[in-house]
């Protein structure tokens, strides 16, 4: 029977996440496992697997941080891949930092890694294959005065032809332009959230 593993980060602070009684799985397919717990992984706010199984996980550092906050400055991207195939993580490392208000990661069908933050979407790119990522380029920028990140640039994906799709915020009813690498943008004023897509490169933006 094939075997389904639902990935579970944890706190170390709640590890009642995984012997909660109102915690029930109902499809005999499907294991629940821990597989990463802080201080491997704090605040865990999004996640891509590659074609290696390798597990891509943003670790959240400036969404709103209280003023004596003493972790690291900058968002990271960390990689957990579980060598052994026993369901849980044991090489932990660190694919990308000094990114910041990061809120998901998705990639691209050529492999490629995409973050979208608040204000950009990103790609990462791992040119000599060591694990981490040396460059970034930044492919969106949303220009606006809010500053809530929520309010901004939120979710990322990718279709089959390579079409990049953004999810938007309403960006709390300011005035926004989502530009791109070429010069084409989108723009509005308190018109809600939107779905917007470009080519992979961030060429050619429509809604």
């Amino acid at each position: 029977m094939l075997l389904f593993v639902l990935v579970c980060f944890a706190l170390r602070q709640s590890p009642a996440v995984l012997s909660n009684d109102s915690l029930e799985v109902t499809d005999d397919r499907l294991e629940v496992k821990l597989f990463a717990e802080d201080p491997e992984i704090v605040t865990p706010i999004g996640m891509a697997i590659d074609r290696d199984d390798r597990i891509f996980v943003i670790e959240s550092h400036t969404h709103l941080p209280a003023s004596d906050y003493d972790g690291p400055d900058s968002d990271r991207i960390k990689v957990f891949v579980d060598k052994d195939d026993d369901g849980v993580a044991d090489q932990v490392t660190v694919f990308a930092d000094g990114l910041s208000q990061c809120m998901n990661l998705a990639f691209a069908p050529d492999g490629g890694l995409y973050v979208v933050t608040a204000r950009s979407v990103v790609r990462l790119d791992d040119l000599d294959r060591d694990g981490k990522a040396e460059r970034q380029t930044v492919v969106l920028k949303l220009l606006t005065k809010e500053r809530y990140a929520h309010n901004c640039l939120l979710s990322l994906t990718f279709d089959s032809q390579s079409n990049l799709y953004l999810g938007r915020g309403n960006t709390g009813s300011r005035y926004y332009k989502l530009q791109g690498t070429d010069g084409s943008y989108v723009e509005g004023y308190g018109d809600g959230g939107s779905v917007v897509t470009c080519n992979p490169d961030g060429t050619a933006v429509r809604e």
